[in-house]
């Protein structure tokens, strides 16, 4: 047995660093999941005190924006499911999500929602582009 060279991490600690990462992608999944379906019930028109503040404002629905947020629950909700259960489809989903999440929310800016949304999108994104997110997840059990 030899010994580990001296930058080299060894392998329980990597897996705990992994394990780790992949945790926080399936949490802020979760948050973006939330975040969306409560702006998609924003956007539909309802009048729920704190939700119409941050909404379009009042009983004027957006529909194309209320299905647009559900959408992206739907999709953040699947790559929370999936990370959490370590599939291997849960990567190229998880990035491709993530990737829109952030384009989306970017793109008209409309304030400090968009920013936590960018912030959750960028970071999310950050953790599945790494090595080793990347590799705990298409190293996973074929499924």
């Amino acid at each position: 047995m030899t010994a580990p060279q001296r930058n080299e991490v060894p392998r329980r600690q990597q897996k705990t660093t992994r394990s780790s990462q992949l945790d926080l992608v399936a949490w802020i999944s979760g948050a973006l999941a939330v975040g969306c379906a409560l702006l998609a019930i924003g956007h539909l028109g309802l009048e729920v005190p704190l939700l119409s503040a941050l909404g379009p404002g009042g009983a004027r629905p957006v529909i194309p924006a209320a299905i647009a947020f559900g959408v992206g629950a739907v999709l953040q909700g699947l790559v929370c499911s999936g990370v959490r259960r370590r599939r291997t489809w849960a990567w190229p989903l998880g990035v491709l999500v993530a990737a829109i999440t952030l384009v989306s929310a970017a793109t008209p800016f409309r304030g400090a929602m968009s920013a936590v949304g960018i912030a959750l999108a960028a970071l999310q994104l950050g953790l599945l582009l790494t090595r080793d997110a990347r590799l705990a997840l298409l190293r996973s059990p074929v499924s």
